[in-house]
């Protein structure tokens, strides 16, 4: 069972308290306690923009009117839920990172500044929802790999670690780094966070939660057990921190959402080496304030007899195929049916698949939604004797049998 998700900001930044307690209604259903509000703040050039109403010299509320995170709180209190805030990102981080040690240590003081108004601003009112940090600049294995930069990085956290733990309540810091299998070895990351838990502040309380990287494309299903092993390992040096995952719910070919089959298939892979799990990002993906209520539906339903349903669609009704001229041809048909509903449809060209349409989210979504048509066009070496069929798909993952199409004249 996942216990909590990550929220980007710039989602709920025009919801009023009403969407929010549905949010965190739906989430609560789901069995979560927990929430990472990430994008609070973003600095460009020597302007940084909140979704909160902020005083700080060089700050700037980008939404006046709407405070996105005494909302948020708000209704977290109520629902009895337990906040992570994210602190300040830079987006030149990717470009920087540990290559310019002054411009990084520049950021923790921005992000500093910021933890410290929002601490002091809204623990008072909310204690018991406001639960911690999260450090938003995301940490992998392919930049930080000498000891120059883990170094650079280790004075970078120090320098967020030693003002915020201050704090006259300190709250826990969740970290949440990614790997790619390509750039290391589990063995030589673990090596990695071992020396950085071994030189920062982290420690009792902490959350180390890495993302497990297979909606992203960095690990395969196969590669878990042993990245996660070989972390845990490394956690294991520093008594009180706890191990928590970040399992990944999209599919990054295209942004949409992961079937159930595949997100509950991470879960299960993860569950042996950590304490919790938490995804990125059940709001965006499976919330039905973001899509179509049917995986939070099947969820649900898998959470009340252990059991993903099973039942496949009904194919496709009457696929189409017409010759538009030239090299093209339109397949259209019409929908499928499922006991809980209709995420998508594969479409087959000669057995293989070309084209996938499934449905979309409100905030992040392609444009288009959940076509009923696609056009194609083959090479020419292959025009003839070409045939064509499409499968429905439901959210658990279940595909129906294939529909024949048939050349309309």
């Amino acid at each position: 069972m996942i216990r909590g998700t990550f929220l980007q900001a710039g989602m709920a930044q025009s919801w009023d308290t009403a969407q929010w307690s549905r949010e965190f209604s739906y989430l609560q259903e789901a069995g979560m306690c927990y929430l990472v509000l990430t994008g609070l703040a973003a600095t460009s050039g020597k302007t940084t923009y909140t979704l909160y109403p902020t005083r700080l010299p060089g700050f700037q509320w980008v939404n006046p009117g709407v405070d996105v995170v005494d909302r948020c709180l708000q209704c977290a209190h109520k629902a009895g839920f337990k906040v992570f805030l994210g602190l300040q990102f830079n987006k030149d981080w990717w470009k920087q990172g540990a290559k310019d040690p002054e411009w990084l240590y520049e950021q923790m003081g921005i992000g500093n500044v910021l933890g410290d108004e929002l601490h002091r601003t809204y623990f008072a009112k909310y204690p018991a929802a406001l639960h911690g940090w999260y450090w938003e600049y995301e940490i992998d294995n392919r930049r930080f790999c000498t000891k120059r930069r883990l170094d650079v990085l280790a004075r970078a956290l120090n320098i967020s670690l030693f003002y915020l733990k201050k704090k006259r309540t300190p709250l826990p810091m969740l970290l949440s780094p990614f790997m790619n299998k390509k750039c290391s070895t589990p063995e030589t990351y673990a090596a990695v966070w071992r020396y950085l838990l071994a030189n920062t502040e982290l420690g009792a309380g902490d959350i180390f939660c890495p993302q497990d990287c297979v909606g992203a494309g960095g690990l395969a299903l196969a590669d878990l057990p042993a990245w996660f092993s070989a972390l845990g390992k490394a956690v294991s040096t520093k008594p009180g921190m706890l191990y928590w995952a970040n399992i990944e719910n999209f599919v990054h070919k295209d942004w949409s959402s992961a079937t159930l089959q595949r997100f509950i298939a991470q879960m299960e892979q993860v569950r042996p080496y950590v304490e919790n799990i938490i995804t990125f990002s059940y709001s965006h993906y499976y919330s039905p304030n973001n899509i179509a209520g049917g995986f939070h539906e099947t969820y649900l339903n898998y959470l009340k007899t252990g059991l993903l349903e099973c039942e496949k669609p009904t194919p496709p009704r009457e696929v189409r195929i017409r010759k538009l001229g030239g090299n093209e041809y339109k397949i259209s048909w019409s929908p499928g049916t499922d006991n809980i509903g209709i995420y998508g449809y594969q479409v087959y060209r000669n057995g293989m698949i070309i084209f996938t349409t499934a449905q979309q989210r409100k905030y992040g979504g392609n444009p288009g939604g959940l076509l009923l048509e696609y056009i194609d066009r083959p090479s020419m070496f292959r025009s003839k004797g070409i045939s064509y069929s499409v499968s429905a798909l439901d959210f658990a993952g279940n595909l129906s049998r294939p529909a024949i199409g048939a050349l309309q004249c």
